[in-house]
């Protein structure tokens, strides 16, 4: 994307919600499974609200006119979070700067801040998916700000934006299978047999695994 293209920060992040949807269980985990919704703002010149509904289940994601109240709330400049996620800003450092405004009771954001610690290496392929300046894939297309503010472009998964050769296509179903296996598994395991197993540890193993297998160029701070 060249800058004059570049979507603003608050619709790149309302996007990035949406796109949680999918994720509820793994959403869930981090949020320890609690039973609340949490409602985002993000500000700058297009506003954007953001309504994490996990109240419900099916949990859902709502934007803007559907985002009305929550259980907690977290205002915030969109190029803050933007920061945040990409790991330039401490949540704390913005919390301590007034930048990041909080209200709920402790209980539901105590469940709700976790999410801060999922959220970057998942932000950072959403740049990649939408072909945001500085992380768009070699051969991919870029999403306008209008694309972006259109739901239906997330209704799906992946983002259909690289074309993927023959062998590509194969390798990535194979993936997506194993990957469905290892849930399943994990599954079992945690419900049927060690019912101790902490399913946070396993996704933060997990995660500390994608990290480490992440090229230098590609990490914070490069």
């Amino acid at each position: 994307m060249t800058p004059s293209a570049t979507p603003e920060s608050t619709v790149v992040l309302s996007s990035f919600f949406r796109r949680l949807e999918p994720l509820e269980e793994i959403v869930r985990v981090f949020m320890s499974q609690a039973r609340m919704s949490v409602l985002f703002t993000f500000r700058g010149e297009t506003e954007k609200k953001v309504l994490l509904d996990f109240g419900k289940s099916p949990a859902a994601v709502a934007v803007d006119n559907g985002a009305r109240s929550g259980d907690a709330y977290v205002t915030i400049p969109g190029s803050v979070m933007h920061d945040i996620f990409l790991e330039r800003i401490r949540p704390g450092v913005a919390l301590g700067r007034r930048e990041m405004l909080l209200r709920g009771t402790v209980k539901d954001l105590s469940n709700v801040l976790p999410l801060f610690g999922i959220a970057p290496m998942l932000y950072r392929e959403h740049l990649a998916d939408i072909g945001f300046d500085g992380y768009a894939r070699q051969s991919g297309k870029s999403l306008s700000q209008e694309e972006l503010m259109n739901g239906q472009v997330f209704k799906g998964e992946p983002i259909p934006l690289v074309q993927l050769s023959g062998a590509e296509k194969v390798g990535t179903k194979m993936i997506n299978g194993l990957a469905y296996g290892l849930g399943y598994v994990v599954g079992l395991v945690r419900y049927r047999l060690f019912k101790k197993l902490s399913l946070f540890g396993v996704l933060t193993a997990m995660s500390n695994g994608l990290v480490k297998a992440t090229p230098p160029e590609l990490k914070p701070g490069n």
